[in-house]
């Protein structure tokens, strides 16, 4: 059923409950389907108002206006030094454990350092990976340290590393998104479902668990 779908992570909520991250802009709202927000500073997007960011996402969390903080991490990619990025990676970090919300993580060539990141925070709360597409070993890796994982566009493409690893996903640990995508969240649900062998109808059901064990709304 359509309000089965639930989309952790997406720049353009539809159907079923989204995690909204407003960051690309104005969010047009689906005719149907729940809205949810996560607030934070993407590393593409750092820039010298980053001060007054902070306390916005912070005001945010206190009011329970936002689910989630995120998405926040590391990009090699991105303008701003990668010791600047950790840093403001951390606070976000702070302000997630601080109000017992989930931290929603970009991260492009820079694993590690998300990981000794993890270490240092001593985080209670849960980390997500959004978008993941990566090998093996940093997979395991991810699950070793108690993050979940996030599949989103890259899993629709049978030639991707996330395509390749998405039976290896344990089923507590798995979450689906769209991103900023065109797919639908039912597409991307069916393609994952496939993947693993399993029923679209199991998938949500895995996904609900997860969602509800991590965001208790």
């Amino acid at each position: 059923m359509p309000q089965d779908w639930i989309n952790v992570h997406t720049h353009r909520p539809g159907e079923g409950v989204n995690i909204v991250d407003p960051c690309l802009g104005n969010v047009i709202m689906p005719g149907q389907g729940a809205v949810y927000f996560s607030l934070g500073i993407h590393p593409m997007y750092i820039d010298d108002r980053v001060e007054e960011r902070l306390q916005k996402i912070e005001l945010a969390a206190a009011e329970g206006k936002i689910v989630a903080v995120g998405e926040a991490g590391v990009d090699r990619n991105a303008l701003a030094p990668v010791e600047v990025q950790l840093k403001l990676f951390e606070r976000q970090a702070e302000i997630a454990g601080r109000y017992g919300v989930p931290l929603i993580i970009h991260g492009v060539r820079a694993i590690p350092e998300l990981i000794t990141a993890y270490k240092k925070c001593r985080s209670h709360q849960k980390w997500i990976m959004h978008g993941f597409n990566n090998r093996r070993e940093i997979l395991m890796d991810l699950l070793r340290h108690g993050f979940y994982i996030s599949a989103g566009r890259h899993a629709m493409n049978e030639e991707s590393q996330v395509y390749r690893v998405l039976p290896e996903i344990p089923a507590d640990r798995l979450l689906i998104e769209t991103d900023n995508s065109d797919f639908t969240i039912g597409e991307v649900y069916g393609q994952v479902a496939r993947r693993r062998g399993i029923a679209v109808e199991e998938l949500q059901h895995i996904v609900r668990m997860n969602f509800d064990r991590l965001f208790k709304l």
